[in-house]
């Protein structure tokens, strides 16, 4: 198949690219200033699978699919994007989504990848879900009501508390330094809120909060991302580093 990668440049892209490409796939990346730009690379595309911000992606649906064949996400949320697919697509159009539980992978051997088939998902979705399979990923089913009120549940309400915490103790006039001299259970915390505000995937999860349609407003105003990786300063990357760690050490418990 051509498969074309809109945004395919940025985690998602690189992360299945060299997926697709072993399985024999040709690959496009497209995006607003490519060549062929976006509408050309879905004319040309067997499946056009978008992997953009959450804030753009159904603009970017509306672009493309009136020129796809088959159509997939790889987006945070999955309600809105879908219906967007399905009512700017033909009715001919295969319509899929996913969203990939990872960041930016050398491999995706052992990962979970969600899955939220509609009624016109098909045979060249079915071979995309085939290439995830081969390469080890485990294919959850859900719909997109089941997808978004569990994602909510599980990644945004901790995503919320862990910025919640974070802003106390940024107000609370204590250096990052202090703040690491405290016992083995706060370092851990300290850890995980880290990795929670990464530059790569920050900005993607206050995202994924806001685009829910299960989540609560928020009553109060949290720190950003961007304030409390500046709190962390020299202390965030080794962070980050030990919170990987930790979940390489959970995931394989798990196994």
């Amino acid at each position: 198949m051509i498969i074309n990668l809109v945004g395919g440049s940025g985690q998602m892209g690189r992360t299945h690219r060299p997926i697709f490409e072993a399985a024999g796939h040709k690959i496009i990346i497209s995006g607003r200033e490519t060549n062929p730009n976006l509408e050309e690379a879905a004319k040309l595309a067997d499946i056009t699978i978008i992997s953009v911000p959450i804030s753009v992606t159904e603009e970017v649906i509306k672009k493309v699919a009136p020129h796809c064949k088959a159509l997939m996400d790889l987006t945070g949320v999955k309600i809105d994007p879908i219906e967007a697919m399905l009512k700017f697509s033909k009715p001919d159009c295969e319509v899929g989504g996913l969203h990939p539980l990872y960041g930016e992978r050398k491999s995706i051997q052992g990962e979970t990848i969600i899955y939220c088939p509609t009624t016109r998902s098909g045979e060249k979705c079915k071979q995309i879900i085939n290439e995830l399979e081969k390469a080890g990923a485990k294919i959850k089913i859900m719909t997109p009501e089941e997808h978004d009120e569990e994602i909510n549940l599980t990644q945004n309400k901790r995503t919320l508390a862990l910025k919640e915490y974070a802003t106390q103790l940024m107000a609370s006039g204590k250096t990052i330094e202090e703040l690491y001299n405290s016992p083995a259970p706060t370092k851990i915390l300290l850890d995980l809120i880290a990795k929670q505000v990464s530059e790569d995937n920050g900005e993607m999860y206050e995202e994924m909060i806001k685009y829910n349609k299960f989540g609560n407003k928020q009553e109060k105003a949290l720190r950003t991302p961007k304030e409390i990786r500046a709190f962390f300063g020299k202390y965030l990357k080794p962070a980050q580093e030990r919170a990987k760690k930790y979940l390489e050490i959970s995931r394989t418990s798990e196994d």
